[in-house]
């Protein structure tokens, strides 16, 4: 069991310790493992408390969490037998708690896994936020938000998508290949993977060997990003020749994929505040083969003056809360709190607020971000949009691929994406025009 280092997302603890002598069987298994116990850990937890002699705030966190991989094999998965499941959580106590701790968790476990019909959940009907803050392991101020916000039936919906497995996208490199020949190459490769749903750039891989070992990855031929990041680039509408700007470029998904519409001719100017990022955007440009990016060290909440007017089109890909890709950072659910949006709202309002100079009068300004909080979308450009009257939305449905038309908001100026209803992560895109000077 990996004792986690506090404040660290699990993929990137995953990355760290799933080295390549690990066998792929092995890497899913634990990967796993370690994003479903961090998902269901309320619901985990109270599976516990009904089985334990012991209150959960009085139980070591070691112990605990053996209990909760233990429980989470038995209850969740077919492919550990319980046997196993027990044995392996008892050993693990008994090796760094001692005996004592592991004959109490011998105890839980057997308890719990013999009266599987018996957990008793909340009453749905009596008071339903608190049966999805615990049947779905989600936090009981999310709940009790998103059903003020969306309504109940939503919210569970919202919740569901959230916890199912999430799938994994590429972006076609077409720039070196296309979608039809990518296919074929991954295929060959021992890739199972199918077109995606909106864009004409996106692939879902269903099966596949890690994909930084893939000989076409080395090539360039493709990208990690999620479709609704990829219909993030493509409503910026970039053309040949544009020079753009991408004020929060890192990894560089969204600066690539760019770079690949405009044909590699033209500029793009990727920011980023930390050194080691735009290192990241430098090294997937390299392997992409895209030569019109060009990388700085900058803050974007800190205004250059001599850039004012000088882009065709500028991209905000703003810091959120994250709350739209939980599914992909289960951690995410914890470590956030109702004062993280609002605390944001500052930072992001001050991020469209300067970016919005640089853009040329007829210019193009692309406000994102992956959540799915109308504090940190629309209110955040309806409230610029109400101090910046040279600015107003610009219709949507000339960039974005017809199903999602549907979608379009205020007047076809922005879309908000949800894992329930699109099958992507949850993200928000407003396309807004320098109308005049």
């Amino acid at each position: 069991m990996v004792k986690t280092h506090a404040g660290s997302y699990s993929n990137l603890l995953l990355s760290k310790y799933l080295t390549d002598d690990i066998s792929q069987k092995d890497r899913a298994l634990i990967t796993q493992l370690v994003n479903g116990v961090i998902q269901n850990k309320l619901l985990l937890d109270h599976i516990i408390s009904q089985f334990s002699k012991i209150k959960l705030s009085k139980i070591t966190s070691f112990v605990k969490n053996a209990l909760r991989l233990g429980i989470y094999q038995a209850y969740f998965l077919d492919k550990v037998p319980d046997f196993a499941a027990v044995n392996e959580s008892v050993n693990l106590v008994k090796k760094y708690e001692g005996q004592r701790a592991a004959n109490f968790t011998n105890a839980v476990l057997r308890n719990a896994l013999r009266n599987k019909e018996r957990v008793e959940y909340p009453d749905k009907d009596k008071d339903l936020a608190k049966y999805l803050s615990i049947y779905y392991s989600f936090p009981s101020w999310m709940i009790n938000r998103w059903i003020d916000l969306f309504g109940a039936d939503f919210t569970e919906k919202l919740c569901k998508a959230f916890n199912e497995p999430p799938k994994l996208c590429i972006r076609v490199n077409t720039l070196l290949t296309n979608r039809e020949e990518l296919l074929k190459r991954l295929a060959e490769e021992g890739v199972h993977a199918v077109p995606g749903q909106f864009a004409e750039e996106a692939i879902y891989i269903t099966k596949s060997p890690p994909i930084h070992q893939l000989e076409s990855f080395k090539e360039g031929l493709f990208t990690v990003q999620d479709e609704s990041s990829i219909i993030a680039s493509l409503a910026v509408g970039v053309k040949a020749r544009d020079k753009v700007l991408d004020v929060a470029a890192a990894p560089g998904g969204k600066t690539t994929h760019m770079a690949a519409l405009m044909e590699n001719q033209g500029k793009i100017v990727s920011w980023d505040i930390h050194p080691h990022r735009v290192k990241l955007i430098e090294e997937n440009a390299k392997r992409l083969k895209t030569t019109i990016v060009e990388t700085q060290v900058k803050d974007a909440k800190v205004l250059d003056e001599m850039l004012q007017n000088t882009f065709d089109k500028v991209l905000i890909d703003a810091p959120c809360s994250g709350l739209g890709v939980i599914g992909r950072k289960p951690d995410i659910k914890w470590s956030k709190k109702p004062k993280d949006i609002s605390d944001l709202k500052k930072e992001q309002g001050k991020i469209l607020e300067v970016s919005s100079k640089y853009v040329k009068p007829g210019g193009i300004l692309v406000y994102s971000t992956c959540s799915i909080e109308p504090e940190e979308n629309e209110k955040i450009v309806e409230e610029f949009l109400a101090k910046n009257q040279h600015f107003a939305y610009d219709d949507l449905r000339f960039y974005l691929p017809k199903q999602l038309h549907g979608d379009l908001k205020s007047p076809y100026g922005y879309i908000t994406l949800y894992p329930h209803i699109h099958g992507t992560d949850g993200f928000f895109v407003a396309r807004l025009k320098k109308v005049k000077v």
